[in-house]
């Protein structure tokens, strides 16, 4: 099964929120139902459409969701303007930051520094990370993980404490240039960003 939206839900629920998925209406229905929201998570899920930060479709993008896009750079711009918190996870940071202007590297392969970061490789390790965390299963299954460089002066390293610690990772698209609004907060040692903050 597709665990994906159940896996970024549960965490907001276990932390004391009430996680609800914004249906992809536009205009004054979003603005509705933004008005009970106290903040934005913006998940994982498919490539985004590289014409969004001004580049042709080259052979190492996979499946796209066009609706899923222009509905995600929408809700980014009405939550910044209300100010509402937001926290972008896998997919969720790259759409931050086409957003704001910045652009992606269709494949983490693009880049000879790059080739061997976690990917597509570790997709049916994660799918399996997914099942056995929602079955409660004390084992969870070898996966992706490699640490990353925290920045002092973060808010990430104000949160955390640490200059280094191991994630959770693997992704295909990254970014590339980052929007001017943004900030690199983390990167992994090969110099793909992961983390940043506005």
């Amino acid at each position: 099964g597709d665990y994906g939206s159940v896996g970024f839900q549960r965490p907001v629920a276990l932390a004391g929120g009430v996680p609800f998925a914004l249906s992809r209406l536009d205009g004054s229905f979003l603005d509705e139902a933004l008005d009970a929201c106290d903040g934005i998570l913006l998940g994982g899920g498919r490539d985004i459409e590289p014409h969004h930060f001004g580049q042709e479709a080259t052979e190492h993008l996979a499946a796209t969701e066009p609706h899923r896009d222009a509905f995600e750079l929408d809700l980014v711009r009405r939550a910044l303007d209300r100010k509402l918190p937001l926290l972008g996870a896998c997919r969720g940071i790259q759409i931050l930051n086409v957003a704001l202007g910045g652009t992606l590297v269709q494949d983490v392969s693009v880049r000879a520094e790059w080739a061997e970061h976690p990917s597509d490789r570790g997709w049916r390790a994660w799918k399996e990370v997914e099942r056995s965390s929602l079955a409660g299963e004390e084992e969870v299954p070898p996966h992706p993980r490699h640490p990353i460089a925290v920045e002092p002066g973060s808010r990430l390293h104000a949160a955390l404490g640490v200059d280094e610690i191991e994630v959770d990772s693997f992704h295909h698209q990254a970014l590339d240039r980052v929007a001017p609004d943004l900030t690199v907060a983390a990167r992994a040692p090969d110099g793909v960003v992961e983390a940043v903050e506005l």
